[in-house]
């Protein structure tokens, strides 16, 4: 694996990350797109489902609960005292979900995100966010489509676990919060919770529907309607959506919380501690489709159990990938091990690429300075008091797109998924 830098060049690096992380592309290379550009995306529309009197636990999920240290009896009077609601963003991360951690910010509150993965891909910076800003992240699975995600649980279970690694790539968090694209009614059978819970997942739906997706550009006045029209009780999980097109639920917003601070609620995110709200299994699913296997099951069981053998990455297979740039009719190619992707910055030796495009590395030690040149003029200048001789031959490890900014050249297109990993930059 490369080796870390001094302190000087973790200082540089910060400064310039791969902006918007686009390298997290998983299709055909395509132009790349600018951070908040439009998450391109289906709206989906949800229907009112059925709660359970109570918080429904799925049998699976029972004893995990009960092995749970009692709480002090003074903090249990006061948590029942306390009305909790738990606002909750659904489908992003997109343009709009900076606009809403902004408001949140601005109240002081904190909510959760259910995120889709192939949009944390487009968008790892604002994922990354939504953590440092404390808040809640979950799985909300790859691509919300209910035909592939409800025609068997190994497809569902498979989208799931290429969010949990999207998720980790972007932020470094492993999350067990999950939402159902739709909600669990009419999709989930007792199979899919248990398989589920099996592999340490929590899932949750709501008891208040903002109706932000029940047709298509749902004024923000009638979303707030339809929330002061929702029964109240101690917890509630408010269903909103944070990704393209609901920019009146972000409208919204403040007045929805406004509301809430009225009547006394507090806000929180959702954690593994809470309770999760969930709907009564129907007694028909809308879908057509084989029994939950052991097998299946399993799978995931597996992959829960790697992320803890891994220290909290079951990236190994992905890592194996070799990384190829190309710039005309020259390339560079590096093993894995020779490049690493953190926080949506794809990071490589300073060396190596400077030398492949033609520049050089010049240290002055008694100055205490690197000056990295390129067509005979200095474009770069890192300095340090830390810097010896025997630093020029380090791997000084630096973002692709913000060095290749550097000397001028840019990224004209990319494909960076399981199976292929390319970059392709300007003349």
């Amino acid at each position: 694996m490369l080796r870390t830098s001094i302190c000087v060049w973790t200082v540089w690096l910060g400064l310039l990350g791969f902006e918007g992380g686009t390298a997290f592309k998983d299709n055909a290379a395509s132009e790349l797109e600018p951070l908040h550009a439009s998450v391109a995306g289906s709206v989906s529309y949800y229907e009112p489902k059925p709660l359970l009197a109570a918080h429904a636990v799925y049998a699976a999920k029972k004893q995990l609960i009960q092995e749970r240290p009692a709480a002090p009896a003074a903090a249990v009077k006061a948590e029942a005292n306390q009305k909790t609601v738990y606002l909750t963003f659904d489908d992003g991360p997109s343009k709009n979900t900076g606009l809403v951690l902004d408001i949140l910010k601005r109240e002081g509150i904190s909510a959760t995100f259910f995120v889709l993965g192939e949009h944390v891909l487009k968008q790892p910076l604002l994922a990354k966010r939504i953590i440092e800003e404390g808040h809640s992240i979950g799985n909300h699975t790859f691509n919300h489509k209910y035909e592939q995600l409800y025609g068997s649980f190994s497809a569902f279970a498979g989208q799931v676990m290429k969010t949990d690694d999207a998720i980790y790539q972007a932020t470094g968090v492993r999350t067990p919060l999950l939402r159902a694209p739709g909600g669990t009614f009419t999709n989930f059978d007792q199979g899919y919770f248990d398989g589920l819970a099996a592999a340490g997942y929590v899932v949750h739906d709501w008891n208040v529907d903002s109706g932000d997706s029940k047709k298509k550009d749902v004024p923000a006045a009638e979303i707030l309607t339809a929330i002061k029209g929702s029964r109240l009780a101690s917890k509630l999980n408010v269903l909103l959506h944070d990704s393209a097109g609901h920019a009146e639920s972000v409208k919204a917003l403040p007045a929805i919380i406004n509301y809430y601070k009225s009547k006394g609620y507090a806000f929180a995110p959702i954690t593994d501690k809470v309770e999760p709200i969930q709907f009564k299994v129907a007694s028909k699913l809308k879908w057509n489709r084989k029994p939950v296997t052991a097998g299946e099951v399993a799978k995931l069981i597996t992959y829960a159990e790697q992320l803890d053998r891994n220290g909290g990455s079951a990236q190994a297979e992905p890592e194996e990938q070799k990384l190829t740039l190309h710039r005309g009719e020259d390339r560079l190619v590096l093993e894995a091990g020779e490049y690493r992707l953190i926080g949506g910055t794809i990071e490589v030796s300073l060396r190596k690429l400077t030398e492949w495009i033609g520049g050089s590395l010049e240290l002055d030690a008694e100055q205490g300075q690197l000056v990295v040149t390129y067509e005979g003029n200095p474009v770069l200048t890192l300095k340090s008091k830390e810097i010896k001789v025997s630093d020029l031959g380090a791997d000084l490890i630096v973002s692709v797109r913000a060095t290749l900014q550097t000397f001028g050249i840019g990224i004209a297109k990319y494909v960076y998924n399981d199976n292929q990993r390319e970059i392709w930059v300007t003349d």
